[in-house]
């Protein structure tokens, strides 16, 4: 097979995988598959999942001809494999010669010397943390290490070091880890950072508690990157679920609920009802107007006494908005609502006066507005609030 790996076939995508169905890959078929790939020139995404027999460690050395060839990889992934001082030395090296790569994934891998997880492998995950100080220059935008078990300075010392060399970096998946209060700490100071650009942090099943959820919660108070966060098969109890709940939307105040989180968009699988419908109203392009629907939403009453007439300009803008969104119709629904309510309580502000042979009547637009139900679609409203205004 080979053959059809080399140059001629301008193959670009290339996942070797381990017969998953018992039948292990034997030592001579790897072989012709890294013979093969030694002569291809146009690859851009290649991934090993493991255990593969053992010719893997001189793939990849630096002086096969594949890594010189190849410079435009922009995706390079091992999972499953017996990595040994050895291996990862020279796969570090490998990486740190790739200028383009965006990707890297180092998932589920063991060590050989240490007999233990990757991650809890010190001397092995200091060599990794090495490889990504070399990377500094490089458009490294996604990294994937889960279920390597990294300890909590092993954690530290990755946090430390994305916040240092890894400006770009955009998704960073720690999915099965074993993180624990003081993780969570470097964890929090990591998303706390405003030059951050993460937009997306797997956390799934990381055996987290409450305390971790307050601080994680905390931490994204001000942050404007992160849109999807995965939390699910850790232990929150209501106590954790609230701390987002509160996070999305601070009900104590105006004030609070604008200034709310209104950038976040997933927190992966609950059972939280609220939450969902919290998240859900942060689907929009446009946070301004997401905050303002979210005051509207649970201050409109205030809203009425305080500002009265003078919120309509701003609702009316807010409804010209342009938004191409499934939230959209839900926030405008929310808005028009709040313009009924002002419509209704501002009765002269709505009269005209209309003379008909000499005799003046006074009308009332809230009238028709009035005798229409408040579940009315928002079609059905705004052709109403249309009619009412232009007359």
């Amino acid at each position: 097979m080979g053959h059809i790996l080399g140059d001629a076939t301008h193959l670009s995508d290339l996942g070797i995988l381990n017969n998953i169905s018992g039948e292990a890959i034997s030592m001579m078929d790897e072989w012709a598959l890294y013979s093969g790939l030694q002569h291809n020139r146009s690859m851009q995404n290649l991934h090993f999942t493991g255990p593969l027999p053992g010719m893997f460690t001189s793939f990849v050395h630096p002086s096969n001809q594949f890594w010189r060839r190849n410079t435009f990889l922009v995706d390079l992934g091992v999972n499953g494999l017996e990595l040994g001082r050895q291996e990862m030395k020279q796969l570090c090296t490998v990486v740190t010669k790739l200028k383009n790569l965006e990707a890297l994934g180092i998932t589920h891998c063991w060590s050989r010397d240490g007999d233990c997880f990757l991650g809890e492998d010190d001397d092995l995950f200091s060599i990794f943390l090495r490889t990504l100080v070399d990377m500094k220059n490089h458009p490294l935008k996604s990294l994937e290490l889960q279920g390597n078990a990294i300890g909590s300075d092993s954690m530290n010392n990755l946090v430390w070091t994305i916040q240092r060399c890894c400006p770009d970096l955009e998704e960073l998946n720690l999915q099965d880890t074993n993180i624990g209060h003081c993780s969570c700490n470097a964890l929090a100071s990591l998303l706390r950072n405003p030059s951050s650009r993460l937009s997306s942090l797997d956390l799934w099943s990381c055996s987290m508690d409450d305390d971790c959820a307050l601080l994680l919660a905390d931490a994204l108070r001000h942050n404007k990157s992160l849109q999807f966060m995965s939390l699910g098969g850790n232990n929150f109890t209501w106590k954790g679920r609230k701390a987002f709940s509160t996070l999305l939307c601070n009900k104590s105040s105006i004030e609070e609920t604008f200034s709310s989180n209104h950038t976040l968009e997933c927190l992966g699988s609950n059972d939280d009802l609220s939450l969902h419908h919290l998240l859900a109203l942060n689907l929009s392009d446009d946070k301004r107007a997401m905050a303002m629907n979210k005051v509207v939403k649970f201050h409109l009453s205030e809203l009425l006494v305080i500002m009265g007439v003078k919120l309509l300009p701003n609702i009316m803008t807010t409804l010209g908005t342009k938004q191409n969104d499934s939230c959209h119709e839900s926030c405008r629904l929310d808005l028009l609502s709040a313009m009924f309510s002002i419509v209704r309580n501002t009765p002269a502000l709505f009269q005209y006066v209309s003379a008909d042979d000499g005799n003046q009547d006074v009308f009332d637009i809230v009238d028709g507005l009035e005798k229409m139900r408040f579940d009315a679609s928002v079609s059905d409203l705004t052709v109403a609030l249309d009619r009412g205004l232009s007359v």
